[in-house]
């Protein structure tokens, strides 16, 4: 099945008790606050909750908000040789609604302008690409950060890191410094064109230049 949204889904398995994981787990968590200050450092790595069923959590931003950062989503399967995870790692929410909401109103900002002749079509057509470069910087941005969610994770409930995939990394890494550079020169294009265009010639009619 084709996912329109970028989804990551994996499974760990420990011989370690299910009240085990739990408290590794928690020892990581705090509740999650409507109000947190970017100065505040004094906090756990991830917010969220932990259950006999599974875990929702998300890490905290230190400094500026990440809109890349994977929201994690657990499933515990205890067995009589350990605990199984099933886990999803999936774009956060307020993220999706903010681009949602801010495409649309890009969109329809430039379409009202257009349709009031206040912009030509070929001028146009360059602001309405934008939302879609910034849209292939996130999905690339967001698969740099499943990387480091996934050693996270390896890390906090099998107390052990992935090995790790450098190469993928790094790929993801100049992409994403490829579309960033087309964003910035794509941007200073617009502007320069825009602010170079000469402003219309206004002719003086001849009866008023025979006088």
């Amino acid at each position: 099945m084709v996912h329109l949204l970028p989804r990551d889904r994996f499974v760990i398995q420990t011989s370690d008790p299910l009240q085990t994981v739990m408290e590794r787990l928690e020892a990581q968590i705090e509740p999650p606050k409507t109000f947190r200050s970017t100065y505040d450092l004094n906090h756990a790595p991830y917010q969220g909750s932990v259950t006999q069923t599974g875990f929702k959590m998300s890490r905290i931003p230190i400094g500026r908000p990440n809109a890349s950062e994977p929201y994690i989503k657990g499933r515990f399967e205890s067995f009589a040789g350990g605990t199984v995870i099933h886990l999803t790692l999936t774009p956060h929410p307020s993220a999706l609604i903010f681009f949602v909401c801010w495409s649309v109103f890009w969109y329809g900002l430039h379409l009202l302008i257009l349709s009031s002749g206040g912009m030509d079509y070929r001028s146009a057509q360059d602001p309405l690409v934008l939302p879609l470069i910034i849209l292939v910087n996130f999905w690339i941005s967001f698969w740099v950060e499943v990387e480091h969610t996934r050693n996270d994770l390896f890390r906090i409930i099998l107390r052990q890191r992935l090995t790790p995939q450098q190469t993928r990394a790094l790929m993801l890494n100049i992409l994403r410094g490829i579309i960033v550079i087309l964003v910035v020169a794509f941007s200073s294009s617009f502007i320069a064109d825009h602010f170079s265009q000469s402003p219309p010639v206004h002719q003086v009619p001849e009866s008023i230049l025979s006088r």
